[in-house]
C-alpha cells in the first residue's frame, strides 16, 4: 500500500470514528429532544389548563366585578342621596345656627341693657339708702326738736292765759276806742271832713272766706286793725280782681261790699286780700 493509500485509509478511519461519534451524539441528542418535547407538551397542556382556569376565573371575576360595579353604583346613589340629605340637614343646621346666633346677639344686648338697668337701679338704691339715712337722721333731729318745742309749748301755755287776759283787756280798750272813732268819724262825716288816718295797716293781708252776690267775707277783722269803711284789694296769682269796702267787722273776720267800678274779674274763696297790692 502506498503512502497515499495509507493516508486515505487513515482519513477514512478518522472520518468513520468521527461519524460514529457524531451518530452517537445525534442519537443521544435525539432522545433528549423527545423527552424535552414531551415535557414541553405536558407543560403546554398544563399551561392551557391554567389559561382555561384563568379564563374561567377571569369570567367569574368579570361577572363579580360587574355585580360589584352595579352594587357600587347603587351604594354610590344611596350615598349621594344620603349626602344630599346631610347637606340639606347641614343647611338647616346652619340656618338654625344663624337664628341662634341672632337670638344670642339679641340676648347679649338684652343682658347688657339689663345689667345697665341693674347698675342704674343699684345706684338709685344706694342714693335711696343715703336719703333714708338722712331722713332718719333728720327725723331723729325733728323728734328732738318736737320734744324741745313741746317743752316750749308747755312753757308758753302758761303765758297764753296771761296774754289772753291782756288781750281781753286790750280788746275792751279797742272797743272803746272804736266807739270813740266811730263817733269821731260820724262827726267828721257830718262836717264833710274825711279822716286821713282812718286807713287799714299797709301790711294787712288775708284770704277770701266766702263770696255772696255783691259781698265778700275775708279772714281779717278788728284784731288785725280793720275797721268799717276801710278799702281792701283782692287778687289771685298777681292778677287784680277788684276792691271791697268793709261794712261789718268782727274780731277775726269781716264782710265788705264789692265796688263795681273796681271789679276786674271773678272773685272766689281762697283769693288773696290786702290793704295794698304791690
Amino acid at each position: 500500500m502506498t503512502r497515499l493509500g495509507q493516508i486515505f485509509t487513515l482519513l477514512l478511519l478518522i472520518l468513520s470514528v468521527a461519524f460514529f461519534v457524531a451518530a452517537v451524539a445525534v442519537n443521544a441528542a435525539h432522545k433528549d429532544l423527545k423527552s424535552e418535547v414531551a415535557a414541553l407538551d405536558k407543560q403546554k397542556k398544563e399551561l392551557d389548563s391554567t389559561i382555561d382556569g384563568f379564563r374561567k376565573a377571569s369570567e367569574v371575576s368579570k361577572n363579580m366585578l360587574a355585580q360589584e360595579q352595579v352594587a357600587r353604583r347603587v351604594s354610590l346613589a344611596a350615598l349621594q342621596t344620603q349626602l344630599d340629605t346631610e347637606r340639606e340637614k347641614n343647611q338647616q343646621a346652619n340656618t338654625q345656627l344663624n337664628d341662634l346666633n341672632s337670638k344670642n346677639t339679641q340676648a347679649t344686648q338684652s343682658l347688657a341693657q339689663t345689667l345697665a338697668e341693674l347698675k342704674r337701679i343699684t345706684s338709685e338704691n344706694d342714693l335711696l339708702k343715703q336719703e333714708i339715712d338722712k331722713i332718719i337722721t333728720d327725723r331723729n333731729g325733728q323728734r328732738r326738736t318736737v320734744i324741745r318745742l313741746t317743752d316750749e309749748i308747755n312753757g308758753l301755755a302758761s303765758k297764753k292765759s296771761d296774754l289772753q287776759s291782756e288781750i281781753d283787756s286790750l280788746r275792751d280798750q279797742s272797743t272803746k276806742y272804736q266807739a270813740m272813732a266811730e263817733v269821731r268819724g260820724a262827726a267828721l262825716a257830718a262836717a264833710g271832713v274825711t279822716d286821713p288816718e282812718d286807713v287799714p295797716p299797709s301790711d294787712l293781708k288775708g284770704v277770701v272766706l266766702a263770696v255772696g252776690t255783691d259781698q265778700v267775707e275775708v279772714s281779717l277783722g278788728r284784731d288785725d286793725g280793720l275797721r268799717e269803711g276801710h278799702m281792701l284789694d283782692i287778687y289771685r296769682n298777681g292778677s287784680y280782681l277788684g276792691r271791697i269796702q268793709i261794712r261789718t267787722v268782727a274780731d277775726d273776720k269781716s264782710v265788705g261790699k264789692i265796688i263795681p267800678a273796681f271789679r276786674k274779674g271773678y272773685i272766689q274763696a281762697g283769693d288773696k286780700v290786702a290793704a295794698k297790692v304791690y
